[in-house]
């Protein structure tokens, strides 16, 4: 039971997104999850099923949509398979940039491209010593003549060495945030180079590495929006971002729990299920009212993004922080019901744990989401007393 049904069409994205995680991503898994390597077949699914595309508006071939239909997209496929949504999340949040700053010539056959399926693209903002401060950015992008040079190193980017363009933040002005910049930079450009790619603990088949770029030159015009204006410009949408995670994260706990509940309906001990055990009851109950609880506050938090809401920024880091926090539990729990069953590969639940804790960890630590939650709150001038 959902706490709310939203218009149809976001309804219909619903049950298309259910039926192509279930028939087409699911049947994927064990081989995706045995090799532990990015897999293209996976991304094509997503890219023929039109989701890279759907961040494109109407007037470059793509669809228009809300953050309810991005929602809606994370909530059903983490349910199944948590990889694929990581395909997508750092593609779309790079692409709406563009989208929504950049003007130059190149946007548009960019875009429709990008809405045909043949692109996707990955953000490119943390660094070695820059993850939640991000106004440390190291890399540079110096002018010379009509282009800019960038030279850096950056981390953790999902979608690293797969994708075909990269938005990258770096510093072309002074110290601290306002002298940094968000640049397109096309993967095939002289100079750009995968390092390190990253063994996870979770998330395996989707790819995470280390960029490097060394005299890469790009023109002008590739940066997007205002130069110097790339900090405030990423954080204009960084509560969607928190809300798409909080989606990711309900997603997975209603996977771990459904997993949970069938088991305890079919595996039998002492002559009856284990779903007869009163101890056993509490745990699903539990889960339940927490996912019915985390679901409000994800749809909440999503309304309040799209109305532009005052109450915006707190709601998503209060959704993006109770929902992955949830995940962690939910998917814990679960593989505490499967028992020894849960600690093997033979189930989901073991993948859906793993997969689970990233969100605790991204688009802004829980532990930096409670800081900012508390300073509005408290206001400044107690926080930083």
């Amino acid at each position: 039971m959902r706490a709310r049904q939203w218009p149809e069409e976001i309804e219909l994205l619903r049950k298309t997104i259910r039926d192509l995680a279930a028939k087409r991503v699911a049947p994927l898994i064990e081989g995706i999850e045995s090799s532990g390597t990015f897999s293209v077949e996976l991304l094509e699914i997503l890219r023929t099923a039109g989701l890279t595309g759907m961040i494109v508006p109407a007037d470059h071939g793509g669809v228009d949509t809300d953050l309810r239909g991005f929602v809606v997209v994370m909530e059903e496929l983490s349910q199944v398979f948590p990889t694929a949504s990581t395909m997508l999340t750092p593609h779309w949040f790079s692409t709406k940039q563009i989208v929504k700053w950049a003007d130059a010539g190149w946007v548009g056959p960019l875009l429709q491209r990008v809405a045909d399926g043949e692109l996707i693209g990955a953000i490119a903002l943390t660094e070695p010593e820059a993850g939640s401060d991000l106004a440390g950015v190291s890399t540079t992008a110096t002018h010379s003549g009509d282009q800019l040079v960038i030279n850096g190193q950056k981390r953790f980017i999902t979608n690293g060495g797969h994708a075909d363009y990269y938005t990258v933040l770096a510093r072309t002005g002074g110290p601290g945030a306002r002298g940094l910049s968000l640049i397109f930079v096309e993967a095939d450009r002289q100079g750009v180079s995968v390092g390190r790619i990253e063994k996870k603990m979770g998330l395996r088949g989707s790819a995470t590495a280390e960029i490097l770029f060394e005299d890469v030159g790009v023109p002008v015009d590739h940066v997007i929006g205002t130069e110097n204006r790339g900090f405030a410009q990423a954080m204009n949408g960084i509560e969607e971002g928190r809300v798409v995670v909080a989606a990711m994260s309900l997603g997975i706990a209603q996977g771990a729990m459904k997993h949970a509940v069938d088991y305890a309906k079919s595996r039998r001990q002492f002559g009856k299920p284990i779903g007869a055990f009163q101890g056993l009851q509490f745990m699903l109950a539990d889960m339940a009212i927490k996912i019915d609880a985390t679901r409000s506050l994800v749809y909440d938090a999503t309304e309040a993004v799209i109305e532009r809401s005052p109450e915006a920024a707190r709601l998503a880091s209060a959704a993006k922080t109770f929902a992955s926090d949830t995940a962690m539990e939910i998917t814990t729990d679960a593989v505490q019901v499967l028992g020894g069953y849960g600690y093997t590969a033979d189930f989901p639940v073991e993948m859906l744990m793993r997969d689970a804790k990233i969100n605790q960890i991204y688009e802004g630590t829980n532990q930096i989401q409670r800081m900012l939650i508390a300073r509005g709150l408290l206001g400044a001038d107690v926080v930083n007393a």
